[in-house]
């Protein structure tokens, strides 16, 4: 939520001010145009923000990993479970 709340009010600063905000910005990286800086400044957020997102989908990709490992264990060990009992029902003898 604190990315999308810094983000839109960046944009609505540089919709009431576009002139003083990218001049500003201009004048602090060095660039001839406003808009130059403008389009470097955005470029520079979007690799931010896509270096986020592969490393969220990197996180839950490892969690669904291990949950699906860890599900496949509880399952194998339940069946063995429902083996024995089965085994053990059918070693006892036969009431008459």
């Amino acid at each position: 939520m604190l990315i999308w709340l810094i983000f839109w009010v960046v944009i609505t600063v540089l919709a009431v001010v576009p002139d003083l905000v990218s001049t500003n910005i201009a004048e602090l990286l060095g660039f001839a145009s406003n808009i130059n800086a403008v389009i470097f400044v955005a470029l520079g957020f979007l690799y931010v923000f896509m270096f986020y997102l592969t490393v969220t989908v990197e996180k839950l990709e490892k969690r669904l990993t291990e949950t699906v490992r860890w599900l496949a264990l509880e399952n194998q060990r339940r069946k063995e479970e429902q083996e024995e009992i089965e085994k053990q029902t059918n070693e006892d003898p036969v009431r008459p």
